[in-house]
């Protein structure tokens, strides 16, 4: 009852609030009863939005399910087709009242005129961006007309590219728009079209709140100080009062002079003896109540909730002896980052669920992620997302939206930019789980290792006026937007920050290390190539066979079937995986497909089991490792752990202990066994050391007939990482035919086991 009281009594305050004086801003939302209209085609449909017109296609029976069987090239018309939707509608009494009334579109994907009775307002151009426009002035009290049309975006983006000289690597690097849509190793080319997010009718009187947010900008002898940013819009010069609840009782006021228009206020804070929000199995993730209200002497103007948690995030980007050392600390403390990147949930982005994305993130959590990397070639999560990763204490690596390509660089689309990287950062910024902002990803390892000055025939003055808006965008607008309008996380403007094939990408920064598919070399490469902070890496694997079930709507399943090709998007997927199945499983003889697929699964956990060990025992020189990827946006032959109906491959279950607080392993050269540590407390117990027969695992044997045995006591400190020679087994395992024993190994304090493992020297089939 201790933590509930406060929110009751903050919820009764608000409530308050709106009985003492009718609501100031009102909203109406119109979301209901659009019309959807195909220009030329016969197609007229009543929707709601949010909607895209693949999804209302589909909901109407007039396309089959994208993601199932062979159908992607008969779906790729949508995009290249004009697309109207329209809204007839009466305003609200309450609104009507109000001085002011804007029009807000959350969110258009992508190009797209809109007007209002006739009247034009605005031509959107970037789908991560809100559009406004006022309407006062236009709307009437009934039968008004909102119409929102959609030009050909194939051709819209076509012309644009073309126009832009020198050429850009990618087409879609003109559009404000999620790049995955346009097709990419994993994901078919469904460039979505229509209004992805809610439209409302917004009236006020007087001020109103346009953005709330809050952040910690220290903590320091139990006191916290909170920094609580205000974006007010106002008509005319006044004051007027902010008052700051922390978790139902008033903290602090502040009067602020308003001079008409929209203007950005900072108001400080403290909280004393703060409840700190840790990552995941570091601590808690206590999140308060904060609360302000806009008042105009006793009048309420405007209120708005906030929940956030109390925490510092630091980048510790330095030069030491090896190179230049990368790492996070939270709350002053060093962590290490485990965890993977994140895509789309959906290629159809209404799809996506809230009841997907928790079953995603507890899959994560319970495999001990603290960290996810949301990656820069798809979309902004949703506030859900976020609000969930503050419950689960996973932190966000987020990319702003750009991947794999440069970028025009002339005024309107850098404005355009501008604005959208503000309100993103201001949408996120109350998030404890948000940790740094990221330019974009593969970007700069594009720009000097990919050959896109000689593919393209950059002339020197072209490569000059490139990099120049590279750094313009990347290294000043968007590291701009998260100095001035959060201040407390850092910025990274590329990842990785050198590429796989440069030395230097193993000592210093991050490192996307893809030697090992795009290379084509052994899993055990990954003991050679550990990075400062390995934030992708991986390889492919089949979704489970129920999955495959699904999308091949009673084909025949095989290697080489049609459905199977459809569903895998990299050139040399279908290869790769067979020749390292063969090479890692030479014995295996699948009875079936079905066990194939196992097969596969397999093979990519234990080539992630010898890249995640070999991570994190080599810390503190490495401390992050984010594999590639925790999950799919469709059914699809992808580098996921969670396909896409959610089912975990072998490597997410393997991740309960890989990356498990306390890990145990053997060193593969000097036979020596790592205990790397977590924990924020010191460690003192026995290591129980155990060469056992492999026959005896396989046969389900309850006891073991160790080959060896031995005990030994071990102590670490908080969050250590420590190799320990024991006596005797360099030699046994000497002796051993490694194909035929297996190490165990158990780690206990008192009367708890707090770790165990059983270490293979091969691949073997389970």
């Amino acid at each position: 009852m201790k933590k509930l009281l406060p929110l009751i009594l903050l919820a009764f305050a608000f409530s308050a609030c709106q009985q003492v004086e009718k609501q100031n801003v009102v909203a109406q939302l119109l979301n209901q009863g659009w019309t959807l209209t195909g220009d030329t085609l016969d197609i007229n449909m009543q929707v709601d939005v949010p909607s895209v017109v693949q999804q209302s296609l589909y909901e109407n029976g007039l396309i089959p399910h994208p993601y199932l069987g062979t159908v992607e090239n008969q779906l790729l018309w949508i995009s290249d087709h004009p697309w109207d939707y329209t809204l007839r509608f009466d305003a609200d009494k309450d609104l009507l009242e109000k001085e002011n009334i804007e029009l807000e579109f959350e969110g258009i994907d992508t190009y797209a005129e809109v007007k209002l009775n006739g009247e034009k307002l605005f031509f959107a151009d970037n789908q991560f961006r809100v559009w406004k426009h006022e309407v006062k002035d236009l709307l009437k009290k009934k039968d008004n007309l909102l119409e929102v049309h959609f030009p050909r975006y194939d051709s819209t983006q076509l012309a644009l590219y073309e126009q832009h000289q020198p050429r850009l690597p990618e087409k879609y690097a003109v559009s404000r728009k999620a790049p995955y849509q346009h097709g990419w190793d994993w994901a078919p080319k469904y460039k979505n079209v229509g209004i992805w997010k809610r439209v409302e009718l917004i009236g006020w009187s007087d001020a109103k709140l346009q953005n709330a947010y809050i952040v910690t900008e220290n903590i320091d002898n139990e006191k916290a100080t909170m920094r609580l940013c205000l974006d007010v819009e106002s008509k005319a010069e006044g004051n007027y009062v902010a008052e700051i609840y922390v978790n139902g009782e008033k903290n602090s006021e502040k009067t602020i002079h308003l001079n008409g228009g929209t203007q950005n206020e900072i108001l400080n804070f403290a909280i004393e003896n703060p409840e700190l929000w840790w990552p995941n199995e570091m601590g808690e993730q206590p999140l308060y109540v904060f609360g302000v209200l806009l008042k105009d002497g006793d009048k309420v103007l405007d209120f708005n909730k906030i929940w956030s948690g109390i925490k510092t995030f630091e980048m510790v980007d330095e030069p030491d002896s090896i190179g230049r050392a990368f790492y996070f600390k939270v709350n002053g403390l060093p962590f290490y980052a485990k965890g993977a990147n994140y895509v789309p949930e959906e290629m159809i982005e209404t799809w996506n669920d809230v009841d997907h994305t928790i079953c995603l993130l507890e899959q994560a959590k319970d495999a001990h992620f603290n960290m996810l990397r949301v990656w820069g070639g798809g979309i902004y999560p949703s506030d859900d997302f976020f609000t969930l990763c503050d419950k689960y204490g996973i932190l966000v690596w987020q990319d702003f939206m750009y991947a794999g390509t440069m970028y025009p660089y002339d005024e309107a689309f850098l404005e355009n930019a501008r604005i959208e990287a503000e309100e993103q950062v201001k949408r996120l910024a109350s998030h404890p789980s948000l940790a740094l902002w990221c330019g974009g990803n593969e970007i700069s390892e594009g720009y000097y290792n990919w050959g896109w000055q000689q593919s393209l025939g950059w002339s020197e003055e072209d490569d000059k006026a490139i990099k120049a808006g590279y750094d313009r965008l990347f290294e000043n607008i968007l590291p701009q937007a998260v100095a001035q309008f959060d201040g407390t996380r850092p910025y990274w403007p590329s990842s990785p920050s050198k590429g796989w094939g440069r030395p230097e990408s193993l000592t210093e920064g991050d490192v996307h290390y893809w030697g090992v598919w795009w290379g084509e070399q052994p899993y055990e490469m990954y003991r050679d190539k550990v990075g400062r902070f390995n934030s992708e890496y991986g390889y492919q694997s089949y979704p489970d066979y129920s999955t495959l079930l699904k999308i091949a709507e009673g084909e025949e399943l095989s290697k080489d079937a049609e459905v199977i090709a459809a569903h895998q998007k990299h050139a040399r997927g279908t290869r790769q995986i067979d020749d390292f199945i063969q090479r890692y499983y030479p014995n295996a003889q699948p009875k079936d497909f079905e066990e194939y697929v196992h097969l596969s699964q397999l093979s990519q956990a234990y080539g992630m089991e010898i890249a995640i060990e070999a991570h994190r025992t080599a810390k503190p020189y490495n401390m992050g490792t984010l594999y590639w990827q925790l999950n799919d946006a469709w059914p699809v032959t992808s580098w996921s752990s969670i396909d896409y109906y959610g089912n975990p491959k072998v490597l997410q279950e393997r991740l309960k202990v890989l990356y498990a607080p306390v890990l145990l392993s053997v060193n593969q050269k000097g036979y020596g066994v790592f205990v790397t540590s977590d924990l924020l407390r010191d460690i003192d117990g026995t290591l129980t050391v155990k060469v056992c027969n492999l026959e005896d695992l396989k046969l389900d044997t309850l006891e073991d007939h160790p080959l060896f045995e031995q005990k030994m006591k071990v102590k670490l400190e908080a969050n250590e990482n420590r190799k320990f020679i024991v006596e005797g087994l360099s030699e046994c395992l000497h002796k051993a035919d490694l194909q035929k024993v297996y190490v165990k190994l158990e780690l206990v304090e008192g009367e708890t086991l707090t770790a165990e493992r059983k270490c293979f020297f091969h691949a073997f089939f389970e």
